[in-house]
Order: C-alpha cells, then structure tokens, then sequence
C-alpha cells in the first residue's frame, strides 16, 4: 500500500477479526508498544485486555521469527526495503518456505500509482492474494483458487478511514470502467 493508505488500520482489523480464531502475531516497524496500545485503544467496542495476540518490533528478517505450522496467523507491518528493491521477492520466498501450514500477510510500501509493491512483479510471485491500497481504495491485483466462476482480479473496494483504525466500506467489490 502506498504510505499513509490505512495498512496498519486494515491489519488491525484483520487481528480483531482473527485473532480468536488464530495464534496470531503482529510484526511492526513503525510503533513501539506505547503507540501500538494507543491505536488499540481506537477500538471502542473492545477493551484492551481484550486484544488476544502478540506483538513485536520488527523490520527485517522475518523467515526467522514467523510461527510456522497450521493454525499460526503472522501479520508483517510492513517489510522494510530502502535498496535493491528487486531482492524483495526473495524475501518473500524465504518466509514462504517457512510457512508450513502458516499464513502470513506482508505489507509492503508501494508507490502512488502502481499496483505492485516495491519490487514490482516480483512481489507477486508467492502470494495467493495480492492487494494494492492508496488512500480511500483496495484492489485485487491477484487472487488464485478463487472460491467460484466469478474472477476477483481487478476488483475495487472503497472505503473510508475513521480514527486509525474504522474502515468503512462506501462500494461493493466491483470492476471499475476502464479509462
């Protein structure tokens, strides 16, 4: 997503909505545990001690730290590349390959107007989602084994972003008319 779009107001939600049903573990690079607890807080319908997941500070190296295994829920907020950009799909391998079993979501910056993060298709080779977020929309840039006939790729949601941490849709899934 492209700065400031609402990753980490979306992974949030997706922690809330998850986080009962999954061993979940949030990885963060930008806030310590004061600001994390702060953007928690946002969550008016449920209390802190409530927040069933564990946290860390982290930036880089994550095929070291994910939880693999079925049933383990990791969320990387967000994968950090300042150079040689073309190196994050091998990033994305080696957390991949130490899944097993494990999903991951892996946020990754990207630039205003580009559907791929930074390190263009490479990005996009392992995952079995692939979502492109600017502020006030979130596209399905790649979907395998789709659940029916209707093909999800392409596909745009908008959606408005409330104190951090509310994402509210204001459309459909929908394809948009072509320019």
């Amino acid at each position: 997503g492209e700065q400031s779009a609402g990753k980490t107001g979306l992974c949030l939600n997706i922690i809330k909505d998850n986080m009962n049903k999954w061993n979940t573990t949030y990885f963060n690079s930008e806030m310590g545990s004061f600001e994390l607890k702060k953007r928690l807080q946002m969550f008016d319908d449920l209390a802190i001690s409530d927040w069933n997941f564990k946290a860390y500070e982290r930036s880089d190296e994550f095929e070291y730290v994910v939880i693999p295994g079925e049933g383990n829920f990791n969320i990387i907020d967000f994968l950090e590349i300042h150079e040689d950009f073309y190196k994050v799909g091998g990033m994305i391998n080696k957390i991949f390959r130490k899944l097993n079993g494990a999903i991951c979501i892996i946020c990754i910056q990207k630039n205003p107007g580009s559907d791929q993060g930074l390190g263009g298709f490479r990005t996009l080779e392992k995952p079995r989602l692939a979502l492109a977020m600017k502020p006030g929309a979130i596209k399905i840039v790649k979907a395998k084994n789709f659940k029916n006939n209707d093909n999800p790729n392409g596909k745009v949601i908008r959606f408005t972003l409330a104190a951090g941490c509310w994402l509210h849709a204001t459309t459909d899934w929908h394809h948009e008319a072509k320019r």
